[in-house]
């Protein structure tokens, strides 16, 4: 809910889908008309309101041999004589109630169902935003991902270049565990320098394996790289001046396969 509040196409939609509901209803009550609306199925029988009578109506006797005749009642008040309707009809019954054009009802039933799917699509849509507004970072973090500018790799290539005396001389001075997570980190500063920043979402192995990637390193090198770099940082054993050696290796090769991309 806190994510269709936050959308005003969601509000909007449902705005129109409580507009198309209101629409049925009224379609509906004029397909089946209103008296079907306010009082259901059925006919409901009321009574005949008592009424003063103002005329005497005549009574109808049937004689032995089966013939019918009139007379006038008794008439202690006076009335005058009810006249008959003519043709013997019942003015008591009410008219025929005639039901609605066949092509109003087929047009109501069209207009039914368009709302009903305009009401359904409208759902979807909703469904849709609410579940696209709920991943915004992931989707974020793909296009990131998937989004590489064409000069980045040249540019990189070149930092790595021009910051290779002063990696050499970081890996090659001091405890050799201290060297080796320093020249891997000199990564970052290489990328920094070309252009190439870190994104939020990025460790400080992520950024530099992304960086080396993008160059197109030996592949083995840098794994072999990457490896000594967590094992001098996260291990407690001790770190030598093999490992050193390794590490100038794996650095040297990796800086091979560049010129080869140069």
């Amino acid at each position: 809910m806190r994510a269709l509040r936050d959308l005003p196409a969601a509000r909007a939609v449902l705005l129109v889908a409580a507009t198309s509901l209101f629409m049925v209803l009224v379609a509906w009550a004029t397909l089946i008309g209103p008296d079907e609306v306010f009082t259901g199925p059925g006919r409901i029988d009321r009574p005949a309101p008592t009424q003063t009578r103002t005329c005497l109506p005549l009574e109808v006797v049937t004689g032995a041999d089966g013939t019918t005749t009139e007379e006038v009642p008794d008439n202690p008040r006076g009335l005058p004589l009810c006249e008959q309707p003519a043709g013997g009809e019942d003015r008591s019954d009410p008219p025929p109630r005639s039901d609605a054009p066949l092509w109003l009802q087929v047009l109501a039933w069209v207009f039914l169902l368009a709302v009903l799917a305009g009401v359904l699509a409208a759902a979807v849509l909703v469904v849709r935003l609410a579940r696209d507004r709920s991943g915004p970072r992931r989707r974020e973090r793909r296009e990131a991902v998937e989004f590489t500018t064409l000069d980045e790799p040249d540019r990189l290539v070149e930092a790595i270049t021009e910051d290779a005396a002063e990696q050499d001389a970081v890996l090659g001075t001091g405890d050799p565990r201290n060297a080796i997570v320093a020249a891997w980190l000199r990564f970052e500063v290489q990328g920094a320098s070309a252009g190439v920043g870190r994104r939020s979402w990025e460790t400080s192995s992520e950024y530099a394996l992304r960086i080396l990637d993008l160059v197109s390193a030996d592949s083995g090198a840098v794994t072999r790289l990457a490896d000594l770099y967590r094992e001098a940082r996260f291990s407690q054993h001790p770190i030598t001046e093999d490992h050193r050696s390794r590490a100038l290796e794996a650095l040297a090769t990796i800086r091979r396969s560049l010129e080869v991309r140069t």
